[in-house]
């Protein structure tokens, strides 16, 4: 069997053609040390190092503004290493390093100070004096031609000053418009008057507060910025998670270093869109990532409801993630058998819980059971509604990650089979428009999680453990009355 090996050409490949002399002295000063560079690695140095001479006859880059965007594992890193090293030897560039986690600038300050440590004495003694005894605690690696590479995270970027020549972003998808802000002047005033600024990163998290290399990258794709070099391996779609075919389109080191197992592995765990994003490159838009379209929510709406006499009702408690808020919502069983939900109630936490209590004590008798969820007072009610009365120990359910992601399903499946109904309630439904889903424990179970830091999840969430609750918790009762609402 023929070995498969990942595509070297990106998807997307904007960039201006130069001289490539200072790439190829570069590529093969690292490979002689060991950094052993892959046909696309090779070719991205070629578009980043490539240069041409001005009206004085001075080397200048041709491509000022580079953006990477590869699947995580891909070797970003042996890029950057190698940028950081030519520019010092051969240009004698004043280089910022950053990052967005500690471990990642460390590890790329240690494997720069490594190359010159363990290279030939001729390299070796180009490190200043004050690397003889290999120093743990400088924030710098400094060579004799005063060439100089700063390597911080980029909430730590004071002090940075303003004469530095290249800006090297790496974990760009988290860069924000107040960190980019305080980056770029910081190459203003180069003494090399050679400035260039590249980015590297990875589609961005649900939980990720970056801006900058998204916006750039619209830039560059609606040709609004036709002088940025970028490249990138990515699926334009969403695809199925066992799409080899994908795989190695989008994963260029795949087949070298990078494992088809560890691949294979991940397509069988990660929740679909999680897969894409990260190992295909996707970029999701806020419409993609919804959990629930308006498409599948909007039909369910009904302007009235027929309940039973005795009805199979389920209350469901849901407390905000952030604390903010809690949500009391109610599921209940119709004739029809599908299950009607319905926010209660919603107050802040500043409101307190005695209202919730006392509800909910007040109502004892009515529900088959009562889910009360979320970190910031779910043990405190439930205490507080036991001590009232013994027997709530019974009626509650405070459900664990399996039982939460048994929910989050089953109420996904009823929209999608449609046997949910609701009253198109604004705050639920704006809610709805702003949750995506979010990975729980193993197993591919998910929650739902706000896109939006001003817009809460536990309206969705509460009607999605009340609709579980509903149709778990049930006694056979079929007469119906007429009802608008099903707070009883």
């Amino acid at each position: 069997m023929v070995k498969r090996y990942g595509n070297q050409k990106p998807r997307l490949d904007y960039y201006k053609d130069g001289d490539i002399w200072l790439a190829d002295k570069t590529i093969r000063l690292v490979e002689h040390y060991g950094i052993k560079l892959l046909p696309w690695q090779k070719n991205e140095l070629y578009r980043w190092m490539a240069v041409e001479q001005d009206e004085d006859g001075n080397w200048k880059w041709v491509n000022t503004d580079c953006g990477l965007l590869v699947p995580r594992q891909n070797g970003k890193s042996e890029l950057m290493i190698a940028r950081i090293i030519g520019g010092m030897i051969f240009l004698g560039e004043a280089l910022i390093y950053t990052a967005h986690s500690d471990n990642t600038v460390s590890e790329i300050k240690r494997r720069v100070l490594r190359f010159f440590y363990d290279a030939e004495t001729e390299i070796r003694d180009m490190l200043t004096d004050e690397f003889d005894k290999e120093p743990k605690s400088l924030d710098y690696v400094e060579l004799r031609n005063y060439s100089r590479c700063v390597f911080r995270t980029r909430t730590r970027t004071n002090g940075l000053g303003s004469t530095n020549d290249v800006l090297l972003l790496d974990e760009d998808q988290e860069e924000s418009d107040a960190e980019q802000e305080a980056l770029l002047p910081t190459i203003s005033a180069g003494k090399n008057n050679n400035h260039q600024t590249i980015r590297a990163g990875t589609p961005p998290s649900g939980g990720g507060k970056g801006t900058v290399f998204m916006r750039i990258r619209k830039s560059v794709i609606e040709r609004k910025a036709p002088d940025i070099c970028w490249q990138e391996w990515s699926v334009e779609n969403i695809c199925d998670p066992f799409d080899e075919d994908a795989w190695y389109d989008t994963n260029p080191s795949l087949g070298y270093f990078l494992m088809f197992s560890a691949v294979k592995g991940e397509a069988q765990k990660m929740a679909v869109d999680s897969f894409n994003k990260m190992r295909l490159g996707w970029i999701a838009g806020v419409e993609s990532l919804r959990a629930i379209s308006d498409e599948m929510w909007t039909p369910l709406g009904v302007p009235k409801v027929e309940l039973p006499n005795h009805p199979n009702l389920v209350y469901a408690v849901k407390f905000a993630p952030d604390g903010s808020a809690v949500s009391l919502a109610a599921g209940i069983i119709m004739p029809d058998g599908k299950v009607h939900v319905e926010v209660l109630e919603r107050k802040p936490m500043s409101a307190g819980t005695n209202w919730l209590s006392s509800w909910l004590i007040d109502r004892y008798k009515i529900p088959n059971k009562i889910i009360i969820d979320g970190a910031a007072g779910t043990q405190l009610l439930v205490e507080e509604l036991v001590r009232s009365n013994p027997k709530f120990k019974k009626k509650i359910l405070t459900p664990n990650a399996r039982e939460a992601g048994a929910a989050y399903a089953d109420f996904y499946t009823g929209i999608e089979n449609q046997t949910v109904t609701h009253f198109n309630q604004p705050g639920l439904t704006l809610s709805i428009r702003t949750v995506k889903k979010r990975s729980i424990g193993k197993d591919g179970m998910f929650g739902y999680a706000s896109m939006n830091s001003d817009i809460q999840s536990d309206p969705t969430e509460a009607v999605a453990l009340a609709y579980y609750g509903a149709r778990r918790f049930k006694k056979d009762n079929t007469a119906g009355v007429s009802g608008q609402s099903i707070m009883v």
